[in-house]
């Protein structure tokens, strides 16, 4: 195991994030079927306590602990990378500890006075030791993230999902005889041990693989003098502070939904029906516009070493470079999502939700997966160049702009739950725009405009129109689920061959692909699509 280049670090991340994610779809096909409707209800009443008390329990660690490593790393000092993990563990039990002990302890009174319902109180007492396990895996991510060593983490995260999902499943069924609120303990018990086991297989690789990590890192002479503890701790907070900050605002940012559109709706004359059958559609089709992002989640976390590096070695030529690469991909995956999104988006609500009423919103929420995307692409440039606040500042103008728009938007009749589709899109554009201001402020020119911007829409004008008219042929003959799913694969298939014909999509990004990308390579090449 060695390092790997942001890129593909980016790569293996997301087919980890994607293998995560198609399980997790099974997952949630299946659960309703063992815990039933009142099951389902209780684990609801869950899943916003369970969510805050991770985010306390990691406090934004990872990216702290990684950003700090990978400056130890440029610097050529090994010991000071050991002494910032060991740290930032320190840390990570403590802050573990903390919210196990409090979910332990505090259960019956989270179940009455958050959840109102007693019946959830074992659930949140299981999920104690989950998050503990949760914090010790995120300190043991920082490390391999800080150098660059990304296969330790995909490989924790698909282990973490298979078994938390045959643990849930088992457990579950296993404990439904004695009670639906037994079983949905199931869930519970699938988390401390889908966390264990992805703590486990990250521990595993640290135990095997930290000597040979460590003396692949280049000494630099001087090396400079070892920070103390307590300085290495107050940076590693600082760093973490605006993270958790940012994790914590895109709830927020759906909580404007929540909040304000029963009452604007209501006000625009819409019925109580109506607003929840909006609520519903609005959900599904915000689901299915985050999806493509999957793949610039991964290239953020990857970035933020990547960019460190650079900038401590002040190779400002190597941090323009970087913050290009990760642009280009960004917009690369998010133009063809959006073309494909909007032109598909009846068929394809109707084949994944069955209901096509969801196909207006999607197509306003599918200029986002641009936007979204340069989002967290801009924000793993900005946090690696040690602009922590800056992204933070930035989403919370979205969410102030997200609530104003709500405001005004849903209480026009004409527009309806639209509105909140239109404000979620111009809120996401905003941030894009101003986390992009300051990359172009601190690297210069980020973004080819012919290789980046030119070249990819113009292909997805292209597979636009393609997938239009197989849509309306195929569907003729074939099914409709089928007519789409042909048309999808068509489209994007055009997008690639295009894009690799003008050079947007290289040979070089081929090559990231494990196990299959050279051998494809070579077959695009003697078929000319690649160059020599």
């Amino acid at each position: 195991m060695t390092k790997e280049s942001f890129l593909r670090g980016a790569v293996i991340l997301t087919l980890a994030s994607l293998v995560s994610r198609v399980i997790g779809l099974v997952y949630m096909v299946v659960l309703p079927r063992l815990i039933y409707d009142d099951g389902m209800g209780l684990y609801q009443l869950v899943k916003p306590i369970h969510y805050f008390a991770a985010v306390i329990a990691i406090g934004g660690m990872p990216v702290a602990i990684s950003k700090l490593i990978a400056e130890q790393v440029a610097l050529g000092s090994r010991q000071d990378v050991v002494r910032v993990f060991r740290v930032g563990a320190g840390l990570m039990l403590c802050t573990g500890g903390t919210v196990a002990l409090a979910l332990l302890l505090g259960a019956n009174w989270l179940a009455a006075t958050f959840a109102k319902d007693l019946g959830v109180t074992k659930t949140l007492a299981l999920l104690g030791p989950a998050c503990l396990f949760l914090a010790l895996s995120a300190a043991l991510r920082g490390f391999f993230q800080g150098l660059q060593c990304m296969t330790p983490t995909a490989l924790a995260q698909v282990a973490d999902q298979v078994v938390r999902v045959a643990a849930t499943v088992l457990i579950s069924l296993s404990l439904r005889p004695r009670g639906i609120e037994m079983a949905v303990t199931g869930i519970a018990w699938g988390f401390i041990i889908g966390e264990f086991t992805g703590w486990f297989v990250l521990f595993a690789f640290y135990i095997r693989q930290r000597d040979f990590l460590l003396a692949a890192i280049p000494r630099r002479r001087p090396i400079p003098k070892s920070e103390p503890v307590w300085e290495i701790a107050s940076k590693l907070v600082f760093l973490a502070v605006p993270a958790v900050v940012a994790t914590v605002l895109w709830p927020v940012m759906q909580l404007a939904d929540s909040m304000l559109i029963p009452l604007r709706m209501q006000a625009a004359g819409f019925s109580a029906e109506s607003i929840r059958e909006g609520l519903g559609h609005l959900g599904m089709a915000l689901t299915l516009s985050q999806f493509p992002n999957i793949v610039t989640v991964a290239l953020a976390t990857s970035l933020v070493p990547a960019i460190t590096e650079a900038w401590v070695l002040q190779s400002r030529k190597l941090v323009r470079y970087r913050s290009q690469e990760a642009l280009r991909i960004a917009l690369i995956f998010g133009i063809p999502s959006c073309a494909a999104l909007y032109v598909l988006a009846e068929p394809l609500s109707r084949m994944l939700f069955g209901y096509g009423q969801v196909a207006a919103p999607l197509r306003i929420l599918a200029l986002g997966t641009i936007t979204l995307g340069l989002i967290q692409a801009s924000t793993g440039i900005l946090q690696g160049l040690g602009e922590m606040r800056l992204p933070v500042l930035h989403l919370f103008l979205g969410v102030v702009v997200k609530f104003a728009l709500n405001y005004v938007l849903l209480a026009q009749p004409r527009l309806g739950i639209l509105g909140a589709a239109w404000s979620t899109s111009l809120a996401w554009a905003l941030v894009a725009l101003l986390n992009l201001v300051s990359v172009f402020r601190q690297v210069g020119k980020a973004i080819s405009l012919r290789q980046s911007l030119l070249y990819p829409a113009l292909a997805a004008a292209g597979t636009s129109l393609l997938m239009y008219l197989l849509q309306d042929s195929l569907a003729r003959y074939l099914p409709s689920s089928a007519a789409s799913l042909l048309a999808l694969t068509s489209g994007l298939i055009l997008y690639l061959l295009l894009t690799m014909i003008w050079g947007s999509f290289t040979l070089r990004d081929l090559h990231l692909i494990p196990g299959v990308g050279k051998p494809l390579g070579r077959w695009l090449q003697n078929w000319g699509f690649l160059p020599k």
